[in-house]
C-alpha cells in the first residue's frame, strides 16, 4: 500500500476505474469527455436501460433526473451508484474501518416492519433477516440512504465501534460545512451521469449493444434539435425552452417544468386582454415564491433586497396595468412537483387558497387553510418587504387576512397536471364567484369545505 497525492491509501495492484468515488478535486470538473459520454445516449427511448451495475439498473426515464437541475434524484440512480462504490473494494475500508453499503429500498422495509411490527406481513424471511444482521455486525459502519419521498435525501450511519447512530443531513446542524454546501452537488449531477455511463461495471452497455441496430445511432441533427432553444423570452428576465421541455408538456405522466410554468404565467400577464379584466389582476410567477425561502435551510437562505422584490410588481410588457390598479394578486407556488396559487384580494383583505392537490393532512387541522399557514407566513414577510418600495404607505400584514378555501377547485390525485390546472384557474378566475360563495356561507350554506 502507498499513500497517494490526496492523502488516502490505494493499492498499487488494485484496478481502479477512472471514475471511482469522486474526490473533491473532481466534483467541479466536467470535462469534454464527460459531455460527449452524456450526449451519446441522447436519442434513446425512456424504457431503455442505460446503466446496470449488479442487481441495480436505471432506465433512460429515471436517468434524466441527473440532466435536469430541478429534478428530484431517483432512487434507482442512488442504488446503482452504491453498487458502483461497492465494486471498488478500496472504498469499503476507510480510516481502518470496514463499510457496509445498503440500498435505498432497505430503509422502507426496515421502517415499515419496525413501525407496524406484527400488523404487517414482514417482507423478509427469517433467514434473510439473520443474514442482514450478520452483515451489519461484521462491519464497523453501515451506511443507509434515507429518502423522504420526492422531498429530501439524507444518510444514516450505524457505527458499531462507537455504539451510535449518526445522521448526515445537509439540512441539519452537523458542524460539517462541506456537507451543507450544495453548490458542488449541483455541478456533480452531470459528473455522476458520466461516472455511471462510463464505468467498467456498467453491463447495460454490453447487453444493450448486442440488441441494438444502426437505426439507434444518434443523429447529430436530432441531438441538435433536442438541445436547441426553441422558445426564448427575454422580458422581464430570460426564459429559454428546448425541445425536450416542449415534449414534456404532452406527457401527462410528467410534472410541468418550472420554466414552462413561468412562461405560461408570463403569457397571461402580458396578454393585452388583461387590461380589460375586472377586477384588475397582477400575475406573479414562481420566482417570487422562490425568494420567500420556504422550507430552505437557514444556511442557504438569501434575503432579497426590497428593490429586487419590488421588480416583481412592475408593469408587465403590453399589459399597461399598474399594480396600484389591481385588486387581485396571483402568487403561484410549487411544492413537491405540484402547483398551487394564492389569490390575494387587496381590497377585501382575503386570501383564496387554490390547490388542486388533495392532502390527507387536512383532517389533522380545524380548518383546511391551517395546513398552508407556513407558506402564507413566508409570503406575508416577503410581500411586506416588497411593499417598502412599491407602496411606502403600506401598513398591513397579509398573514392576518381572512383565508378561504374554495371547494369547487378540481382536485388532481397526481401532481403532474396541477401546473396546467393552476394556469387555467389564473386565467379564468372570477372574483365575483368567490363573493357569491361568501354570501352563501353567511346564509349557513357550507360551500367552503
Amino acid at each position: 500500500m502507498e499513500e497517494n497525492a490526496e492523502g488516502g491509501l490505494e493499492s498499487v495492484d488494485m484496478k481502479v476505474s477512472r471514475h471511482n468515488k469522486p474526490k473533491k478535486v473532481h466534483v467541479k470538473v466536467i470535462c469534454a469527455q464527460d459531455k460527449q459520454i452524456i450526449k451519446s445516449i441522447g436519442g434513446l427511448g425512456d424504457d431503455r436501460t442505460v446503466v446496470r451495475v449488479g442487481d441495480a439498473f436505471v432506465t433512460m426515464h429515471n436517468f434524466k433526473c441527473l440532466l435536469e437541475r430541478s429534478e428530484y434524484l431517483n432512487g434507482d440512480v442512488i442504488n446503482t451508484y452504491i453498487n458502483l462504490i461497492a465494486a471498488e473494494k478500496h472504498l469499503l475500508y476507510r480510516d481502518g474501518s470496514s463499510i457496509y453499503l445498503e440500498n435505498s429500498l432497505t430503509f422502507y422495509i426496515l421502517y415499515r416492519d419496525g413501525r407496524y411490527g406484527e400488523k404487517s406481513k414482514p417482507s423478509l424471511k427469517e433467514d434473510t433477516i439473520v443474514e442482514r444482521v450478520t452483515n451489519y455486525v461484521s462491519h464497523d459502519m453501515v451506511f443507509i440512504p434515507i429518502n423522504i419521498e420526492r422531498t429530501h435525501w439524507y444518510l444514516g450511519v450505524i457505527s458499531g465501534k462507537k455504539r451510535e447512530i449518526q445522521v448526515l443531513d445537509s439540512m441539519g446542524k452537523m458542524g460539517r460545512d462541506e456537507l451543507t454546501y450544495a453548490g458542488d452537488m449541483e455541478k456533480f449531477r452531470l459528473k455522476l451521469a458520466a461516472i455511471l455511463l462510463e464505468s467498467d461495471n456498467n453491463t447495460a452497455i454490453e447487453s444493450e449493444d448486442t440488441e441494438s441496430n444502426a437505426d439507434e445511432t444518434i443523429d447529430p441533427i436530432l441531438f441538435y434539435a433536442y438541445s436547441k432553444e426553441w422558445v426564448i423570452s427575454s422580458n422581464p428576465y430570460p426564459i429559454t425552452v428546448n425541445l425536450e421541455k416542449l415534449q414534456g408538456i404532452l406527457n401527462v405522466n410528467m410534472p410541468m417544468d418550472r420554466d414552462i410554468f413561468n412562461l405560461g404565467a408570463r403569457m397571461l400577464a402580458c396578454d393585452v386582454l388583461t387590461s380589460f379584466r375586472e377586477p384588475k389582476c397582477h400575475f406573479l410567477d414562481l420566482k417570487f415564491f422562490w425568494d420567500c425561502n420556504y422550507r430552505r435551510h437557514p444556511l442557504h437562505r438569501v434575503k432579497p433586497e426590497p428593490k429586487k422584490l419590488a421588480t416583481y410588481f412592475d408593469v408587465w410588457p403590453n399589459s399597461g396595468v399598474t399594480f396600484s390598479e389591481c385588486q387581485l394578486v396571483f402568487m403561484p407556488y410549487r411544492s413537491c412537483e405540484s402547483y398551487g396559487v394564492f389569490a390575494l384580494d387587496r381590497k377585501d383583505r382575503i386570501i383564496a387558497i387554490i390547490d388542486p392537490t388533495p392532502f390527507s393532512q387536512w383532517k389533522d387541522y380545524n380548518h383546511p387553510s391551517f395546513y398552508y399557514l407556513p407558506k402564507i407566513q413566508k409570503i406575508a414577510k416577503t410581500y411586506e418587504r416588497a411593499m417598502e418600495e412599491v407602496d411606502p404607505m403600506w401598513n398591513d400584514d397579509v398573514y392576518d387576512w381572512r383565508h378561504i378555501f374554495p371547494s369547487f377547485v378540481l382536485k388532481q390525485w397526481t401532481g403532474c397536471l396541477t401546473g396546467f390546472l393552476v394556469l387555467e384557474l389564473m386565467n379564468s378566475w372570477e372574483w365575483s364567484t368567490i363573493h357569491r360563495l361568501l354570501r352563501a356561507v353567511s346564509n349557513n350554506i357550507s360551500l367552503l369545505y
